[in-house]
This record gives structure tokens, C-alpha cells and sequence, in this order.
């Protein structure tokens, strides 16, 4: 069956007339009939029932129609898909901290080594990101892994990253002290919405502890987060993927947050499996992220293992100062 049958169809049942539909569809009325008298040829049965004034769904007609709406529609979301891979087409979408650890290499690496693609790149928080994935407008998306993945999308563990405390910088915050989660107990802290799947790893870090904060601001602006943290508000937990010298600015002060940390993870569109332009944007992440990490472009991070659970604990990354006395 054509799928223009179809749609010819539907448009006869909306309008209730053939001379009404043929003249929406720029067809004549006789064309028009005939591809009518063809659809319910197929169909075994009369779909309309002709009257004075247009025509009328038969008990057939009205199965059809209801069938039909969701059939075309799919046929539609499969012709784009198939129309996309032979151009190239890649959804991606990538964390507003990731902008010059990750974002901006891996455009410039994806236009040299794959021309032919076309890539569409959203940038947002977490919970941004999610609402795109679920609407189903990513072939892939990098966001902190979870247990429960979205539906309709596979996950893989990228990157270990340990997370980082902002203050003012009379609040005397060092990398070379990290700061431990005992330390933010009653202190006024600045958090992204509940939503966002990083507020979810740090309030769950400390409900482990029995530990309690006084959330001062909520907003899901990483620049927020910081510029509040600098005006003495309160003080910000950030992954350290947000640790630039153009975002933290010389009137701020930070550490590391000890033991805890997110693990970020590509999540892949499963009904986009086809498409060579995803497999070409899956392959070339892990090398962007690895010169990203021989680099130092990205401090504190590490590739994470399969095995690596969210929101774990370990050690605090040791910083360039650290690892200099400890060899000298």
C-alpha cells in the first residue's frame, strides 16, 4: 500500500468531501476518486459512503482511520530517519560545561575527519538534555549515567570526573586542600534544580552521611553558579569539567570536593542505530576526550570504567602541585 493512498485518505475524512480534498491536495476530482477507488480495492470493502453533501466514514472507514493516523505517522518519522542517513545528518547533545574541554574539539575534529556530516549540536544542562532525549531529538547525548536509562537509548560509562567546591576567594579554597562533604554540613549552598541529575548525586552523597544543607540559590546556569558563589551567597558544587580559568575568574577560590564525583555517559538513540553518521560521531569521541585528557585540558579526569557506578567515592585527584613534590 502507498502511503499516499493513505494520506489521501485521511484527507477525505478530515474534509468530508472529495471535491474538498482533491482541491487541498492540488489533485483533480476524477484522479482524486480513483486513488479512493484503489485504496478500498486493496482494502476489500467500501471505506465512505457518498451523500448529498460529501461523503461519510463507513464502519470499515472508521477502523482505517484510526489505524492509519499512527501507521503514516511512523512511516513518516522511518522516510526521514532513511532520508537522514544518506545525508548525514547527527543530533548531538553535549553539557554546557563541556564547551572547551569537549565541545568545541570534537566540531572541529568531526568537520575534518567526516565532511559529509551534518551536525546539529544542543548545548544545556543535564535535565535539558533529558527532555531532549525522551522527545526523542538526539542521536546522542552526553549526561551523568544512571541506572535506569532512557527509554528508547543505550549507555556507556565516558568519563570519570571528580567534582569541585566554588567560594570567594576569601574563603581560601586550594586544590592542593580538598575539601571533604563533612565540610558543607549546614553551609548555604548553590545547586542546580532538583531535575538535574547532578543535584540528585550530591544530595544523595550527603543523605548518606546523615548531613543536611541550606540550599541558598537554585538555578540550572553553570555561569550562575559560579558568579553567586563569587559574590559570597553561598558556596557551589560543579563538576570539574567547569574549571576554567575564564569561568572561576581570579576573585573566586576552589578545591576539590573529596570523594565524590559524576560519571558521564554517551547515551546512543536506538531507532538511529542505522545511521552511519551516529557510529562516525560515537567512534571519534573517546579519541577527543582522550587527547582532551593527555593534554591536562580537563584536570582530574580520567576515562571510566564499565564498572563505575554514579555518584561513587574514591580519592581525591592529585593536582599538578601534588604530583611534583611527591616525585621530587
Amino acid at each position: 500500500m502507498e502511503s499516499n493512498l493513505l494520506h489521501y485518505f485521511l484527507r477525505v475524512t478530515e474534509l468530508g468531501s472529495i471535491n474538498k480534498a482533491a482541491a487541498d491536495l492540488n489533485l483533480s476530482q476524477p484522479a482524486l476518486s480513483r486513488h479512493i477507488a484503489s485504496l478500498e480495492h486493496e482494502m476489500g470493502g467500501e471505506l465512505f459512503t457518498r451523500t448529498h453533501g460529501g461523503v461519510v466514514l463507513t464502519e470499515a472507514g472508521k477502523v482505517l482511520a484510526d489505524r492509519a493516523r499512527p501507521l503514516l505517522r511512523q512511516f513518516t518519522l522511518i522516510k526521514e530517519q532513511v532520508g537522514e542517513k544518506a545525508a548525514g545528518h547527527l543530533a548531538i547533545g553535549i553539557p554546557q560545561a563541556w564547551l572547551h574541554v569537549f565541545t568545541s574539539p570534537f566540531v572541529s575534529e568531526m568537520s575534518r575527519q567526516y565532511p559529509h556530516v551534518s551536525l546539529r549540536v544542543f548545548e544545556g544542562v543535564s535535565n535539558v538534555l533529558h527532555d531532549y532525549m525522551s522527545a526523542g531529538l538526539l542521536d546522542l547525548c552526553i549526561m551523568p549515567f544512571d541506572g535506569v536509562p532512557t527509554s528508547g537509548y543505550t549507555q556507556t560509562p565516558l568519563v570519570r570526573d571528580p567534582l569541585i567546591v566554588v567560594g570567594t576567594a576569601a574563603d581560601g579554597l586550594h586544590p592542593d586542600h580538598p575539601v571533604s562533604i563533612a565540610d558543607l554540613d549546614s553551609k548555604k549552598i548553590i545547586l542546580p534544580g532538583r531535575s538535574n541529575p547532578l543535584r540528585q548525586q550530591i544530595e544523595h552523597a550527603l543523605q548518606r552521611r546523615g548531613m543536611t544543607f541550606r540550599l541558598s540559590v537554585e538555578t540550572d546556569s553553570l555561569n550562575l553558579c559560579i558568579e553567586f558563589a563569587r559574590q559570597g551567597i553561598g558556596t557551589t558544587i560543579l563538576p570539574a569539567c567547569a574549571l576554567q580559568p575564564q569561568w572561576i575568574g581570579p576573585d573566586a577560590s576552589w578545591s576539590w570536593l573529596k570523594g565524590v564525583y559524576v560519571t558521564w555517559a554517551l547515551y546512543k538513540n536506538q531507532t538511529r542505530n542505522h545511521s552511519e553518521a551516529l557510529h562516525e560521531g560515537a567512534r571519534l569521541i573517546p579519541s577527543v576526550l582522550a587527547k582532551s585528557f593527555a593534554a591536562q585540558a580537563w584536570p582530574g579526569a580520567e576515562s571510566a570504567d564499565p564498572s563505575v557506578r554514579p555518584g561513587g567515592e574514591g580519592a581525591p585527584p592529585q593536582t599538578a602541585t601534588r604530583r611534583q613534590k611527591r616525585n621530587q
